[in-house]
C-alpha cells in the first residue's frame, strides 16, 4: 500500500478582528461607511484594553480616511478614530522594512502620515485628556517621528496615570525602549520586569518579559536558538506566563491572541513544547503579526509551521 504524505494546512487568513463578533461588526460597519453602527460599538467598549483594542480594529479597514474627515470637525469619537487609522496607514505606507531598507518616499509618506495621526490625537486628549486610547498611540506616533525619547515617555505616562494596566501604552514604551529604536536591551528588559514585579496577577503585561526576550533573539538571527534556550530565559517565560495566562485570576479580553501569540513564539523558540501547546491550542486560527512578522516570511505561514510543529 502507498503512503500518502499529508499535505500541510494552510496557514489562516490574517483577521484583524481576531475573531471577536464585536470587532466583525465594527469592522463591516466602517468600510460600509455606517458611523453611527461603528460608533455604537466604540461608545460600549467602556474597558480601555477593548476600546484600544477596537479603534485598532478601526486603523485596519481601508479607506476610512476618504470619509472620516468630514465627521471629524463636529465629533470627538470620530477625530479619535480617523487619527488611530492613519497611524496604521503611516506603518502601511513604511512596510515592515528595517529604516535603512525603506524607501526614501515611502518615508515621505509615513511622515506625512504620522503627522496627521498627531494632530488628530492632541486634539481629542486637547478636549479629552482622560482618553487613554489617544496617549497609547501617541506613544507609537512619538517612535514613529523620531520625537526625542522624553515625548515618548510623558505620553506614556499620561496614559497609564489613568489606567496603569493598559496594553498598547505599556507595549508602545517597550518598543521604544527598544534597541532599534531609542534604547538599549538593558532599558528594555528593565521597563518589562519592572512593570510585571508591579502588574497584578493575572495581568497581560507580564507578557513583556517574553517579549523583551524576543526583541533580544531576533538581533543576532543566527543566535536565536542558543539565546531562547537558556536556563534562565526559559524560566522567565514560563514564570511569566504562571503570573498571567495560566494564572486562575487571568481574564482574556478581546485582544488577548496579541499576548497569547508573544507566549506561543516564545515557548516555540525556546523548545519548550509541552507549554507552547496549550497556548496555540487557546490561540486557534488567531495568528497576529507581532510577534511572528519578527520572523522571516509571512506571519501567518511562521504562525502555521510552528504550531504544526508543536502540535504534532
Amino acid at each position: 500500500m502507498k503512503l500518502v504524505r499529508r499535505k500541510a494546512a494552510p496557514p489562516p487568513p490574517a483577521d484583524p478582528c481576531l475573531g471577536d463578533p464585536t470587532a466583525r461588526r465594527l469592522y463591516d460597519a466602517l468600510a460600509n461607511r455606517e458611523w453611527p453602527e461603528a460608533r455604537a460599538v466604540l461608545d460600549a467598549a467602556q474597558h480601555p484594553d477593548d476600546r484600544t483594542f477596537y479603534l485598532e480594529v478601526c486603523g485596519a479597514v481601508p479607506g476610512v480616511q476618504h470619509w472620516i474627515g468630514r465627521l471629524a470637525d463636529e465629533d470627538p469619537l470620530a477625530q479619535l478614530v480617523r487619527g488611530a487609522h492613519a497611524v496604521q496607514w503611516a506603518w502601511d505606507a513604511r512596510g515592515g522594512y528595517q529604516a535603512q531598507y525603506t524607501a526614501q518616499q515611502s518615508f515621505e509618506v509615513f511622515f506625512e502620515r504620522l503627522r496627521l495621526a498627531e494632530s488628530c490625537l492632541y486634539d481629542v486628549v486637547g478636549k479629552h485628556p482622560d482618553e487613554v486610547s489617544a496617549w497609547a498611540f501617541l506613544v507609537r506616533t512619538a517612535r514613529g517621528l523620531q520625537l526625542p525619547l522624553a515625548d515618548g515617555q510623558f505620553r506614556y505616562r499620561e496614559a497609564v496615570q489613568r489606567f496603569p494596566q493598559h496594553w498598547k501604552a505599556n507595549f508602545e514604551l517597550l518598543q521604544t525602549l527598544c534597541a532599534k529604536w531609542f534604547g538599549s536591551h538593558e532599558q528594555m528588559h528593565g521597563f518589562a520586569r519592572d512593570v510585571a514585579t508591579r502588574a497584578p496577577a493575572g495581568s497581560m503585561l507580564h507578557a513583556l518579559v517574553p517579549l523583551a526576550h524576543l526583541e533580544t533573539a531576533i538581533e543576532a538571527p543566527a543566535q536565536i536558538a542558543a539565546y531562547m534556550t537558556r536556563a534562565d530565559v526559559r524560566a522567565d517565560l514560563r514564570t511569566a506566563a504562571n503570573h498571567s495566562i495560566w494564572h486562575p485570576a487571568v481574564e482574556l479580553r478581546p485582544g488577548a491572541p496579541n499576548v497569547l501569540n508573544v507566549f506561543a513564539m516564545a515557548f516555540t523558540l525556546s523548545e519548550d513544547p509541552a507549554a507552547a501547546a496549550p497556548v496555540f491550542q487557546q490561540i486557534g486560527g488567531r495568528p497576529t503579526p507581532v510577534p511572528w512578522a519578527y520572523l522571516p516570511g509571512d506571519f501567518a505561514a511562521n504562525f502555521q509551521a510552528a504550531r504544526d510543529r508543536v502540535l504534532s
